[in-house]
């Protein structure tokens, strides 16, 4: 806030007294996704730790875990990981959650801030989950934690930004472990999700202008004198950063990691049915025919190349679905986010590299038929990593199965020992194979496990070759 407004975070400030720690801090500034209407607070830089009901006997591996939402939305207390302690955190582990700054600002670059700080323009909300870490490094012991194991995980926007840290010279060493689930980016060629620094502040002269500071005589001075609801609600397709070519991201990630494999070994994976739950929904799409599946294939496609189209359907014909529905969301899943993890795991693979873990997770919740009419929809696999189920979306009071139980602890088993060692096997569990860019071996996360070779291998192998919304 204020003259801190797009300046890398500052060290927090000391006390003498015990300071109450037992709720929530503020989320940091955003249109909330459920109404639509501002809320948060620019004083949002805190971190949540969950530690053992039953005090730890040695030092704990740690999991940090950095929210979706899109870097416009969300916050480190949202459901899965809202309760008291997250059964996660009963499983040898100390869960951290952390905020970190959303939108315009965190996310804006101006060739005025570009002037200012090279090194953090663009970047402020990676900065703020860089400040968290070191944090944990720093404090963590203090907790039960093990400073030299510290697993750093996200999913969907957060999952982006884990690979961002991944390539970010400023973030190595902090973390001995890192996860990406739902969310990968491509090479910047194929995506506008990462653009070039410079692209990047070319593109915040709408946002400046709009902010009636174009023609100031200090535009940051006056950037930052702007009521920081008025700066949300203007919205957020200017938030660019932090753009490659900078100090802070030298190279685009995924180039990174095509050139050096992840610096920690990796877990990656996704949902089957990611798009029922991002637009997708069976009450946003209905019962469409197969007619209306051709339709929308060629209004997704056709933009994009002559011929796409055709060969998208030729891939995923609607016979080879329970419906032209399934069909159209098997498309948008693969698509947007699980063809993308594919890329980003092949791409970090390779001789004498850090090990890469991949899986696709399929459940489907088995005691509503709301949610179980939305598959394995984006989000689903986060309630049983956690062990989270009350609320599941809009359920309040989902009681999973037994089965499901089982499931989940199982879940909590493959994550906490990949905190601890960098691999998820062991305690005599379903083998998860490493992947490799020849067998594309990986685990398919249902209520029975299985090592299963490749998933829609010829579909993606074609989807990679595109350019990406």
């Amino acid at each position: 806030m204020g003259n801190l407004r797009w300046k890398a975070p500052q060290p927090p400030a000391s006390w003498n007294h015990v300071r109450d720690a037992s709720t929530f801090g503020n989320e940091c500034p955003q249109d909330e996704l459920s109404t639509g209407q501002y809320g948060g607070d620019e004083d949002c830089l805190t971190l949540n730790i969950f530690t053992s009901q039953s005090p730890a006997t040695q030092p704990q591996p740690v999991m940090v875990f950095f929210h979706g939402g899109g870097n416009v939305a969300g916050n480190a207390h949202s459901r899965p990981t809202q309760l008291d302690v997250p059964p996660l955190a009963n499983q040898g582990v100390v869960v951290v959650t952390a905020q970190y700054r959303l939108g315009n600002l965190g996310f804006l670059t101006t060739p005025e801030l570009a002037r200012e700080d090279a090194s953090s323009a663009g970047a402020y909300g990676l900065l703020d989950m860089i400040a968290a870490l070191k944090w944990v490094q720093v404090n963590i012991a203090a907790f039960g934690g093990d400073p030299a194991r510290v697993l750093l995980f996200g999913q969907s926007a957060g999952s982006f930004d884990i690979q961002m840290l991944l390539a970010a010279p400023p973030a190595q060493g902090l973390f001995s472990a890192a996860g990406m689930i739902s969310g990968a980016v491509p090479l910047a060629s194929q995506t506008t999700w990462l653009i070039s620094a410079s692209d990047a502040a070319a593109a915040s002269a709408p946002f400046v202008s709009g902010m009636g500071c174009s023609n100031a005589a200090n535009v940051l001075a006056c950037l930052r004198g702007i009521p920081v609801a008025t700066i949300v609600n203007f919205g957020a397709n200017f938030a660019r950063g932090p753009g490659f070519g900078t100090p802070f991201l030298p190279i685009d990630s995924f180039a990174y990691l095509q050139q050096h494999g992840s610096p920690v070994p990796l877990m990656i994976g996704s949902t089957s049915e990611e798009y029922t739950v991002i637009r997708d929904g069976p009450d946003v799409i209905g019962n469409i025919d197969v007619a209306q599946y051709m339709a929308d294939v060629h209004q997704r496609f056709d933009p994009v190349g002559a011929g796409v189209a055709d060969q998208v359907l030729a891939l995923y014909p609607a016979a080879s679905y329970d419906s032209p529905y399934w069909a159209l969301v098997a498309v948008d899943s693969d698509y947007q986010i699980t063809c993308e993890t594919r890329g980003t795991a092949l791409a970090s693979t390779g001789a004498s590299r850090k090990p890469v873990w991949r899986y696709i997770f399929t459940h489907r919740f088995e005691n509503d038929i709301s949610l179980n009419g939305l598959r394995a929809g984006h989000t689903a696999d986060l309630y049983f990593i956690f062990g989270n189920f009350n609320p599941v979306g809009p359920i309040p009071n989902y009681m999973p199965t037994p089965a499901e139980l089982r499931f989940s602890q199982s879940m909590m088993g493959y994550w906490t020992r990949f905190a601890a060692t960098g691999d998820p096997n062991g305690a005599g569990a379903v083998a998860w194979p490493q992947y490799d860019a020849n067998t594309e071996g990986m685990l398919q996360l249902d209520d029975t496990f299985a090592a299963i070779n490749g998933y829609h291998v010829p579909q993606c192998t074609y989807l990679e070759t595109l350019t990406q919304p």
